[in-house]
């Protein structure tokens, strides 16, 4: 079920806004841009569809962007069920179904593991690109933070338990943090914590085996960014995503890190049309 709103004019790109319901009743907000083949995006853990909106304008000339808040986050409905990796896979789904046949699908961090779990589910025969899927590695995504993590957002204090877990779970270097702090994004970046030890524990109890995902027939390329602390778990779980998916195509984002869709979105909408397309970087 969907509704169309007013497409927006706070842009050049017109974005129409909607909205669908997922499995369990839950209304997913989105943004839609561009012309061309349909591309879905699904967001990470610290970030909502409206942070992914300079990429989908750069893309805007050559595919339809579809940007969805994940549960909870954005403008979209925060379920009353329990959390769970199949509530968010129903959801991604009805997004798929609503951008339409021949879709392909983007996902980032967290959404990375929901797009691959989506894939696998569905035996997805598009092009599926994982720009640093978090999921099982070696050792757990979490690296057994969560209760001090947890203990941070129980006391209120957002900004401490954001930090902490930048730094200690997604690897950023303690410079790096504190010039995040200063900027504009802080706040909002900050306002998404309370989930991440909910994601955490989902991801930490993946781990995908030879075999499970023989179900993904399309082509699939995995984006590592050039300077990310995140590179060593993306491309390292209990058994490579080389090994898991032979066909697999690796791409590097030169001097970008973790998050390319917000500081250099012209780049990384390169590299996505490159992975689309078959062609060279």
């Amino acid at each position: 079920m969907t509704n169309s709103g007013a497409a927006s004019t706070m842009s050049t790109i017109a974005i129409a806004q909607g909205t669908v319901v997922s499995t369990d009743g839950t209304v997913l907000a989105y943004q839609r841009l561009g012309s061309g083949a349909p591309l879905v995006v699904c967001h990470g853990s610290f970030s909502v569809a409206g942070d992914w909106r300079r990429f989908g304008e750069a893309m805007a000339t050559k595919r339809t962007v579809y940007l969805y808040d994940r549960r909870g986050r954005g403008l979209s409905q925060l379920a009353a069920s329990e959390f769970a990796l199949d509530a968010e896979v129903d959801d991604l789904a009805a997004i798929m179904a609503l951008a339409g046949p021949g879709a392909a699908l983007l996902g980032h961090s967290f959404g990375g593991g929901c797009a691959l779990s989506f894939a696998q589910r569905e035996s997805f025969t598009g092009p599926l690109i994982l720009y640093e899927p978090r999921h099982s590695t070696r050792v757990p995504v979490s690296r057994g933070h969560i209760p001090e993590l947890q203990r941070l957002i129980d006391a209120g204090d957002q900004d401490a338990a954001m930090a902490f877990a930048l730094t200690h779970v997604v690897g950023l270097p303690s410079e790096a943090v504190a010039g995040m702090r200063q900027s504009p994004m802080w706040k909002a970046l900050s306002r998404t914590i309370g989930a991440f030890p909910k994601e955490l524990r989902l991801l930490d109890s993946l781990a995908w085996r030879p075999g499970d995902l023989d179900t993904i027939a399309g082509p699939v390329s995995l984006l590592i960014g050039e300077q990310s602390p995140v590179l060593p778990d993306a491309v390292s779980p209990d058994v490579a995503l080389q090994e898991l998916l032979p066909g697999l195509r690796k791409r590097v984002i030169p001097g970008e890190g973790h998050l390319a869709y917000a500081s250099s979105p012209a780049l990384l909408a390169d590299i996505v049309c490159c992975c689309l397309t078959g062609g060279e970087d």
